[in-house]
């Protein structure tokens, strides 16, 4: 062998050295890539889990409400009657009494 055929596969040597360091650094960020889309994706499902759980609570909370006002409703309405009753067994009295009072 010659020095120029020596000397040629050494730079050939030197140039897939340099390649298979590229591919090594390549190979070395898409894994660590692949590895922070994983978590990423399992941190979305995570929150979407919990984002699920929250709207279910909130349409909870709202049916809650709705049911509160309605017996908000019912008692106001009760509270009325029982004014109304007050009053009428105040009047009743008063006529008793020769509206003069108790």
């Amino acid at each position: 062998m010659t020095d120029a055929t020596i000397e040629d596969i050494y730079r050939r040597l030197n140039a897939l050295t340099e390649d298979v360091n590229t591919l090594k650094i390549q190979a070395g960020t898409i894994g660590s890539t692949q590895v922070a889309v994983a978590q990423t994706l399992s941190l979305v499902t995570a929150l979407t889990s919990e984002v699920r759980e929250q709207k279910t609570d909130i349409r909870q909370l709202k049916t809650d409400v709705s049911e509160l006002k309605t017996d908000i409703r019912e008692v106001k309405a009760d509270l009325r009657q029982v004014t109304n009753d007050v009053a009428e067994i105040l009047r009743i009295l008063r006529d008793r009494n020769g509206g003069s009072g108790l």
